[in-house]
């Protein structure tokens, strides 16, 4: 499992904060104060819960009452990524798990995330501080052993706890030579009872006959007593028998008439359906009748006229139906007459404002032109480049000015330092003096004198510390040659070197004055080369300013313009030019369509002329003879409908007569089905065997009836009889058999009567059968306790044996497992971690033996780290929780800190491994994407 990302809602100190990309090896840095225990405390809260009021762990509620809890975010679990929110609620939080498919969850699947651990196991493995390495010297083997069991490899230390409480419970029921425990004392009080019921026993020796005699006339009365039960039952069953044999009876006559009656064929309703067929034909015939005569009326009454041909009819209603287009179409004539002289205006005046135009051109031509958009971007893009040119030419001309202007400055400069310098001759003798004598200078070097010194200090150490008289001789010996050569050494450092000051000044003058000359060329150089880019530059920009004029010169040509036409003011020509083609498209378009019109409007006056000669109509105006042709048409449609209606009223007379006859049809076939299907010639032998059919079904219903009143039982019990009487005789032989029972059970009754009078006297007055329930008892009670004690006994064995195989399995591997890690730590300086006498102890690589106590510090945390990390290992078949660990390292060496930064980047491939520190140094062993900061 690995932490990923959170987010503190409120938690401390800590307020709206979100951390993501969690790292497999993250570090947090910060210092002091700056909330690291607070972060680390808010992942155990939302794991495990919200400390209680009951535990020593501070809540850190955030101080303004303000929301508090926050998320985490966990990945590689077993329901894959999933993010626990735990919030304000209960004692320890409200948690909510949310998973990737939408669905959320609670504690219980936190749990199983965590794998059942809870804080107090987590914390003991997986997280820790400095505080918790310091403690090892003081780990013995039951100790270690109850660390594993605390840590997992088993469950939990609740079976240490069982094991002491199970041999609690064992001491409390049973000692070999206790008094005390609950079964010693039980044991007395059963003999004690014992000894009191044999007495008793003993002077009642008629006691257990007379017992026996009252068990066997008991034993008689439930003998009696369930055959008696099984009687009445036998008699109650056979006289129910006779209640219902009438019912059996008559139901067992049906059955027969109906078995020699047989199987009829004859169709559901069939009586009731041939008479509503019968019926249904007679309408039909009298319907039809009745449409029959009528259709012959309507033909009747029809007869024939008519006014024009159909073909004259269409070719007026074409002529009508244009009537209203042919309107229009003069309307738009004279409306496009109209636009035509107004587009002719136009063009002349805008062929005046085209003053600069040296020709003007044919409408053809001009209709040719090219003046869409792209021209237009063309322009644009002509002017603005045609403007950027001339903005860098006096850039480029105001920076040449001013580099000529700093040129001639550097050249004064110049000219002024090559007036003070030496000649190169006697600069070059003077500089070569002063470096030998600076040279003889350095030659003086104190090192003898600081290895004599280094030499006496380390024998003057050894004499004081192994009290050898022989090095103190030799120390003094070395203290001497120190003092000689430091003495010498200063002597050559006080010897002064023989130069004149002014000379030195002078050489370094010139010395500075020569490189600000060099100084000064180089900038002079750099100018004129920076010169010769802005000459060449400025040419470039004259060779682009001539392609522009070229461009602009194609332009000019497009619209008919001299050559030297302004650039600036061919935008403004296109726009006129658009506007002079745009009339001339319209004046063409209106032309063409006028024309169009003219030729449609003579078409429909011809064909009018025509329809004059044909239908012999009077030569009147166009107007007039419309509504001559629109009257006569009025007149003809309206007979046209008459007959049209007459016969649509004859066709539906026509359909409804075929419908009539093909439902007759319909019901003639279905007559004939009934028949066959009833098996009979005509209607009359139908009807009579649909009251034979009926008959048979109210036999049915009867039986029926009759047949729910008579269960499977009786069917059962009457299979065999074959009267009434044979019944009857069987109630009276078991009424009979009744009686004498009830004679036996008077004659027990009797017994038991006078033998509990006589173990009443035996008794005298229950002295004995209080005693012997006293014992029963008492042994009862002996015997509960007895079988508790073998529970406990058996518990803890099994728990005895849980904890023998973690001293025979899991102890060792975990020693192995802390040895190897400890000898990496240790640089292989330690090869072995064992218990001896219940104490933990390392054995050095020379073979010397060590108790924790005896150990340094740092060694005794690298042993703790050993420990838990071989834990860590263990578990890693059941969970890989991440490690937290909070600034455990200050005690290390530089060495020893690399070989645990070492081993930890080896066992963040199993674990997350999430580490606080306020030391800066540390970061240089963490990736800078896994690095967060805390201020």
């Amino acid at each position: 499992m690995k932490i990923s990302a959170l987010e503190i809602i409120g938690y401390g100190k800590w307020e709206g904060k979100t951390i993501e990309n969690l790292q497999d090896f993250q570090l947090f840095f910060g210092l002091n104060e700056a909330g690291k225990s607070t972060i680390m405390a808010f992942i155990h809260s939302i794991l495990f819960g919200f400390p209680t009021k009951q535990q020593s762990l501070p809540r850190m509620e955030p101080k303004n009452k303000g929301a508090y809890g926050g998320k985490l975010v966990l990945e590689d679990t077993v329901f894959g990524r999933v993010t626990v929110e735990r919030l304000r609620g209960k004692a320890t939080g409200d948690v909510i798990v949310y998973f990737e498919d939408g669905s959320t969850g609670s504690d219980a699947e936190l749990e199983q995330l965590l794998g059942g651990t809870d804080r107090a196991r987590y914390q003991s493995i997986f997280s820790f501080d400095i505080h918790g390495l310091q403690n090892v010297q003081n780990l013995k083997e039951v100790d270690f052993e109850r660390y594993l069991l605390a840590t997992g490899t088993i469950g939990s230390d609740v079976l240490i706890r069982a094991e002491e409480r199970l041999q609690k419970r064992l001491d409390e029921l049973f000692k070999p030579s206790g008094k005390n425990p609950k079964l010693n004392q039980q044991l007395q009080k059963v003999k004690l009872a014992f000894a009191t019921y044999q007495d008793g026993k003993r002077n009642n020796q008629q006691y257990l006959r007379i017992l026996s005699d009252l068990e066997e006339a008991q034993g008689g009365v439930a003998r009696v007593h369930v055959q008696r039960q099984v009687l009445r039952l036998e008699v109650e069953q056979e006289e129910t028998l006779l209640k219902i044999w009438p019912i059996y009876e008559e139901w067992q006559f049906l059955r027969k008439q109906m078995e020699q009656l047989g199987d009829l064929d004859f169709p559901a309703n069939g009586v009731v359906r041939l008479e509503h067929l019968v019926a249904r034909e007679k309408e039909l015939n009298a319907q039809l009748i009745q449409w029959q005569e009528d259709l012959v009326k309507l033909v009747e009454q029809q007869r024939t006229n008519d006014l024009w041909s159909e073909s004259d009819a269409e070719k007026v209603d074409g002529l009508l139906e244009e009537w209203p287009l042919f309107q229009e179409w003069q309307r738009h004539i004279s409306e496009l007459e109209q636009e035509i002289r107004y587009l002719n205006q136009k063009e002349a005046q805008q062929f005046v404002s085209l003053d600069a135009v040296k020709v003007i051109p044919e409408d053809d031509d001009i209709l040719a032109m090219r003046l869409d958009v792209s021209i237009e971007h063309d322009l644009v893009n002509l002017q603005q480049e045609a403007e950027r040119n001339q903005l860098q030419v006096a850039e480029l001309q105001q920076q040449e000015s001013w580099k000529n202007n700093e040129l001639a400055q550097l050249q004064k400069q110049c000219e002024n330092l090559e007036q003070g310098l030496w000649s190169s001759a006697k600069f070059q003798e003077t500089q070569q003096r002063l470096e030998r004598q600076e040279a003889r200078k350095k030659a003086v070097s104190p090192m003898p004198a600081l290895g004599l010194s280094v030499v006496f200090l380390v024998s003057l150490v050894l004499a004081v510390v192994l009290q050898w008289v022989i090095l103190y001789g030799m120390a003094a010996l070395f203290l001497v040659g120190a003092v000689i050569a430091w003495i010498r050494f200063t002597k050559k450092l006080l010897v002064k070197t023989h130069y004149d000051p002014m000379e030195y000044g002078a050489f370094l003058e010139q010395k500075q004055a020569r490189v600000a000359l060099k100084k000064c060329y180089d900038e002079m150089d750099y100018l004129t080369v920076q010169l010769g880019q802005l000459e060449k530059r400025l040419r470039e920009l004259q060779i682009v300013d001539a392609d522009l004029d070229a461009k602009w010169q194609v332009y000019r040509e497009l619209f008919f313009l001299p050559s030297d036409f302004s650039g600036k003011r061919l935008e403004s020509i296109l726009f006129v030019w658009r506007e002079v083609k745009l009339g001339i498209e319209n004046k063409t378009k209106a032309m063409n369509e006028a024309r169009i019109l003219e030729k449609k409007v003579a078409a429909w006056t011809s064909k009018l002329a025509e329809l004059e000669q044909e239908l012999g109509l009077e030569s009147l105006p166009v107007d007039e003879q419309v509504m001559q042709l629109r009257t006569k048409r009025k007149a003809r449609k309206s007979y046209v409908a008459e007959i049209a209606k007459s016969q649509e009223k004859e066709e539906q007379l026509r359909n409804q007569i075929a419908i009539l006859e093909r439902e007759k049809a319909s019901i003639a076939l279905d007559k004939s089905e009934l028949l066959k299907a009833a098996n009979v010639k005509n209607e009359e032998f139908f009807r009579q065997k649909g009251l034979q059919v009926e008959q048979q079904w109210k036999w049915q219903e009867r039986a029926v009836l009759l047949r729910a009143q008579i269960t499977d039982v009786h069917l059962e019990m009457l299979a065999g009889v074959q009267h009434e009487s044979e019944i009857s005789a069987q109630v009276l032989e078991r009424k009979d058999r009744l009686r004498m029972l009830d004679a036996d059970l008077d004659r027990y009754n009797k017994t038991i009567v006078e033998n509990e009078l006589a173990r009443d006297a035996l008794e005298d007055g229950q002295s004995f059968s209080d005693r012997m329930q006293h014992f029963y008892s008492e042994r009862e009670t002996f015997q509960e306790l007895a079988k508790e004690w073998i529970r406990v006994k058996l518990a803890k064995e099994m728990v005895g044996q849980i904890m023998r195989k973690l001293q025979e399995e899991k102890l060792p591997k975990v020693l192995t497992r802390a040895t190897h890690f400890f000898q990496l730590l240790s640089k292989d300086n330690y090869k072995q971690v064992r218990f001896v006498e219940n104490r933990l102890q390392v054995e050095r690589h020379d073979g010397v033996r060590f108790f924790p106590e005896e150990l340094s510090q740092a060694t005794k945390e690298q042993l703790y780290l050993a420990i838990r990390f071989a834990v860590i290992q263990m578990l890693h078949g059941e969970q890989r929780l991440p490690i937290i660990i909070d600034d455990s390292f200050v005690n290390f060496d530089e060495a020893r800190l690399e070989e645990i930064m070492i081993l930890l980047q080896d066992i963040r491939q199993d674990n997350q491994i999430i580490f606080f520190t306020c030391h800066k140094q540390l970061s240089k062993y963490f990736p800078k994407e896994a690095q967060h900061m805390l201020y």
